[in-house]
């Protein structure tokens, strides 16, 4: 098996390699396996962050959900970081290998890098409006839970490619 390169061999020392989700509500099952497994993969190669918020009962409204749940995000946010909304409505990377040079521009920066993840009627309009930048997953509107797994694949599948170890590609090998 191929050794792997650490991210710290192949980044200097004054770079940022904290990567944070900001999520609403925890993983369940069947999920939570998944999202486990990439999430230990992740903070096996870079330092992961995981923040977890409590979610609000729809019942309450969308203007209370998203402000409440708006509140709890903003205050898990580290400070100074390069704040990336996920939504469907965002920028989608054109592959995978795309979104790992993205990872790998935003390992050189001196920021983390934090992701948000809304609950399930999405992410509070103004979080996204104070992002730096908006991404989307695909043009599906996939579960908030699904969308973690899926971003945990993404993030460490990008890393994977970036250190050289030889994770699954599109289209084969190279």
């Amino acid at each position: 098996m191929m050794a792997m390169r650490s991210l710290t061999a192949t980044y200097s020392n004054r770079v940022s390699r904290l990567i944070q989700f900001v999520v609403v509500g925890r993983l369940r099952p069947p999920l939570v396996d998944a999202g486990a497994e990439f999430e230990q993969r992740i903070a096996r190669m870079t330092e992961l962050r995981v923040d977890e918020v409590t979610p609000e009962a729809v019942q309450r409204g969308e203007d209370q959900v998203f402000r409440r749940e708006g509140a709890r995000m903003r205050a898990k946010i580290v400070p100074g970081a390069h704040v990336v909304a996920l939504d469907s409505g965002g920028r989608q990377p054109a592959s995978s290998e795309a979104l790992a040079a993205w990872m790998g521009r935003r390992l050189e920066d001196s920021r983390p890098t934090c992701f948000l993840i809304g609950g399930a009627i999405g992410l509070d309009p103004s979080l996204r409006a104070e992002a730096d930048e908006v991404m989307s997953l695909g043009p599906l509107t996939l579960p908030h839970q699904l969308a973690r797994v899926v971003l945990g694949e993404q993030v460490y599948r990008s890393l994977a490619d970036l250190a050289g170890h030889p994770y699954p590609r599109a289209g084969g090998s190279r």
